[in-house]
């Protein structure tokens, strides 16, 4: 069109443009202007921003944000090592005297487990799975120490007793050959506990109580059984252990012989004159048997009921060390990985 043969009446259009770096972005024909735009698939304005150290990872200040650490990483520290507790005190409860091999396999695996957490927290830069690496690793160690202690303590004694024979019309003078493997024996009628010969035999602070099991019309001098007993008794008389001292008491159950009765043993031989076998079998004067070992059961189960609180509790507050220490964590402080 030329310019110069327009009608008088027609003015050009005065088209804005400068030349200056700062108005460059507004003369580009493909930039996008802080103004809204309409967008014709949603058929709605639409404003783009450019990202700025104010987004939604930086603070104003241009710091990392803390961002609060998410639940299912504080409820995973939390309920994963107390389940790992759970699994291996539970598998010295019911299994560990049965299938020992089997048990230190699946503690092995649950072991296996806490590594693998470390090690992709420490490659992974994630501070979550070191958590629960850590509290998994810990819990493996204080399950497996808790179930030791009430295996040798008290359910290698449950098992024993539950597993042992039960023996009747026994009487104090037969052999204790004949009732080898017994965990409750019942002596005939008449059979009581020769008070006068008791002894008591002091070691690490407590007082072994013993005194010959015998046969009122033949009270030999090769005792076959002693009942015996803890803190009940004086040095040379008054033996009241259990129900030895009950009229009609005729039930016992056996206990083990270590290394302190075997000396108790040989010192009351030597003040009474009495001879012992090897075989002598030490019992104890109970009304119900069955009773006493299901509290040695029940006594057990307590005590592990007892540690899984108390480590419930201990992973809870480890949960909120790690959800705190988390939060107050950068995405890129090193110690969590924003992925």
């Amino acid at each position: 069109i030329d310019l110069g043969t327009m009608p008088n009446d027609v003015v050009p259009p005065n088209i804005p443009y400068s030349s200056s770096d700062s108005d460059a972005a507004g003369n580009d024909p493909f930039s996008v202007g802080p103004g809204p735009v309409w967008d014709p698939m949603l058929d709605r304005p639409m404003t783009y921003t450019s990202m700025s150290s104010s987004g939604p990872l930086m603070s104003s200040g241009g710091q990392p944000k803390r961002r609060p650490a998410r639940l299912t990483d504080v409820a995973t520290a939390v309920v994963l090592p107390w389940l790992v507790f759970f699994l291996v005190l539970s598998l010295f409860l019911f299994a560990y005297h049965e299938m020992e091999m089997v048990v230190w396999i699946c503690i092995t695996l649950c072991g296996g487990l806490s590594m693998l957490f470390l090690c992709l927290g420490a490659c992974a830069r994630h501070g979550s799975f070191l958590a629960i690496g850590f509290l998994c690793a810990t819990s493996v160690g204080m399950a497996s120490a808790c179930g030791l202690w009430l295996n040798s303590t008290y359910l290698e004694r449950y098992w024993e007793l539950d597993a042992g024979q039960e023996f009747k019309h026994v009487t104090p003078t037969s052999s204790a050959k004949e009732t080898a493997g017994a965990s409750v024996i019942h002596f005939t009628e008449g059979t009581f506990v020769d008070d006068r010969r008791t002894l008591g035999f002091v070691a690490g602070g407590i007082v072994l109580c013993l005194a010959p099991v015998v046969a009122p019309d033949a009270p030999a001098a090769l005792v076959e059984y002693w009942a015996v007993g803890e803190d009940c008794c004086e040095m040379r008389c008054n033996f009241d252990c259990g129900t030895a001292r009950d009229l009609g008491a005729t039930t016992a159950v056996t206990e083990r012989r270590g290394p302190l009765y075997n000396k108790a043993i040989a010192q009351a031989m030597s003040v009474y004159g009495l001879n012992s076998t090897d075989d002598a079998q030490l019992v104890s004067f109970v009304k119900n048997p069955k009773a006493v070992i299901a509290d040695i059961w029940d006594e057990s189960l307590t005590i592990a009921l007892i540690a899984m609180i108390m480590d419930l509790c201990m992973c809870v507050v480890a949960g909120l060390v790690v959800a705190r220490v988390l939060s107050r964590a950068g995405p890129r402080d090193g110690f969590e990985k924003r992925l």
